[in-house]
């Protein structure tokens, strides 16, 4: 299989982009999230946690740029192919744990905060932050060993597994580490949407009448925020299932080369969305990619950015949701300050 000229020009320049904007809006995102005060809670650890998996996998995706340079071919050698093929499935596997644990914290912030505090504790976070990371193993170290196997794709410029080469191998991924974290996604935000999505005007209202121990409408624009994250990400990722499912129900079926290169750069454009999202649509991570880039990363700006969004942020908000009984009643959507 080769490129044409213009294939490998069109697709080395989006790979590019793709690589320059997830390393350094990534980076950009942990800068923030380290140096402003208000950003430093335990719901943010986790947008922390996001941001790093999809730099190092932006990295990584330098392997697959060069593979399409070369029209499609792999110059490394089987050795880092296999690292290459590791970290991909790491990476990728780690932003959707993330994403899920990021669902389950906005889920228990709004819908069900009188169990927050005890369940999102700082020392269970490290827990969390740390199975993220080493769940993914099971699936990355298997390949190597025998279990499926990695090689080059050229249909996808990189090194990653095929459905078809372990069935079994393919149906524990996508029923355990994929399908299930999906299903909590989507389970967590329905549940949020009815909580936050129905009052949302009069918790707009609400908000200015005095302060309390609610949950802040900062809070909700910032879970509203991160849902168009989670969304990307399901789209990002939509054709690519497909296309690897007819994959496994029919390995001989020919999968044009522009298609299945096409889903798999949709997919690796997911690790460098994100900062867009943030920057575009939540005026709390806006301006604090202001204070940064207009003021050249001066400590003392974003020190008064955070000094002054948290004065702003001073009043905070009730709304009604309806009871299991039918009844209505007051419920407040409680958000434990950052510790």
């Amino acid at each position: 299989m080769t490129y044409s000229v213009g294939g490998v020009a069109v697709a080395g320049f989006v790979v590019a982009a793709i690589v320059i904007l997830g390393i350094l809006g990534n980076s950009l995102i942990l800068v923030v999230i380290s140096r402003t005060q208000r950003l430093k809670g335990k719901g943010h650890a986790l947008i922390a946690n996001l941001a790093l998996a999809d730099t190092l996998q932006s990295a990584n995706l330098f392997f697959m740029f060069v593979a399409i340079a070369y029209g499609g071919k792999w110059v490394f050698g089987d050795a880092v192919c296999q690292i290459h093929a590791f970290l991909t499935v790491e990476f990728v596997l780690v932003s959707m744990l993330t994403l899920c644990a990021i669902s389950l914290n906005r889920y228990f912030m709004i819908v069900r905060p009188n169990l927050y505090q005890s369940i999102f504790k700082r020392s269970r976070m490290r827990i969390i932050i740390a199975l993220i990371w080493i769940l993914p193993l099971a699936f990355a170290i298997p390949p190597m060993f025998g279990w499926s196997r990695f090689e080059f794709q050229e249909g996808k410029s990189l090194c990653l597994f095929k459905f078809s080469f372990s069935v079994s191998y393919a149906i524990l991924l996508v029923t355990t580490i994929t399908t299930t974290p999906l299903l909590i996604i989507l389970y967590c935000y329905y549940q949020i949407f009815i909580i936050v999505g129905a009052h949302s005007n009069r918790m707009e209202e609400r908000m200015r009448n005095g302060p309390g121990t609610t949950a802040s409408i900062e809070e909700i624009r910032i879970t509203r925020t991160l849902a168009v994250v989670i969304a990307s990400y399901c789209v990002c990722f939509l054709p690519a299932t497909v296309i690897n499912f007819i994959e496994m129900v029919d390995p001989d079926l020919h999968i044009p080369s522009w298609l299945d290169l096409s889903s798999m750069i949709l997919v690796m454009a997911n690790h460098a969305n994100n900062p867009l999202i943030y920057g575009l649509l939540n005026r709390q991570y806006r301006n604090a990619f202001k204070a940064i880039v207009c003021f050249q990363c001066s400590s003392k700006n974003l020190s008064a950015y955070s000094s002054s969004y948290n004065a702003s942020q001073a009043q905070s908000c009730t709304t009604n949701s309806p009871a299991a009984n039918g009844k209505r009643h007051s419920t407040e959507i409680t958000t434990p300050q950052p510790v």
